[in-house]
């Protein structure tokens, strides 16, 4: 019997204020916000979604895991609120991001439990332990 090929499915959500931080999506973002501070919050997410699927960083940004490879990114969302009451420019900005990630393919080895699979990867050409948390799904190969 051959071995599935399977993909998975990573969900990244997140949120901030107009702060940089470790995070290269959020930094992005409010690298946008400051170079376009007297935009609506709307043309600020258009933006910031032309940046994510044009340029180099932004794509960067989406395939960025330190988990897997990561094959595309889909489902992008980012929401602005604007904040006017807000003293501090910091915390007239509050942002929000979802998107999804799709990992390159590999060949389910075995499945221990609802939480681990083991994988071989084309790539590396080794076995990995994969611990699966709530925000990953498994999807098969249909290929």
């Amino acid at each position: 019997m051959k071995p599935l090929k399977i993909y998975f499915k990573i969900l990244t959500v997140g949120n901030g204020k107009l702060l940089k931080n470790k995070n290269v999506l959020n930094n992005l973002i409010v690298d946008v916000i400051n170079k376009n501070p007297s935009r609506p919050a709307t043309e600020l997410r258009q933006l910031v979604l032309k940046e994510l699927a044009v340029t180099e960083n932004g794509k960067q940004a989406l395939q960025t895991s330190s988990r897997f490879f990561i094959n595309e990114a889909t489902d992008i969302e980012v929401i602005i609120t604007y904040l006017p009451n807000e003293r501090a420019i910091q915390d007239q900005f509050y942002t929000q991001w979802r998107y999804v990630q799709v990992s390159e393919p590999y060949k389910l080895v075995q499945y221990l439990d609802e939480n681990k699979v083991i994988v071989y990867s084309e790539k590396t050409k080794v076995l990995h332990s994969i611990k699966l948390d709530k925000d990953i799904t498994i999807v098969v190969n249909e290929d």
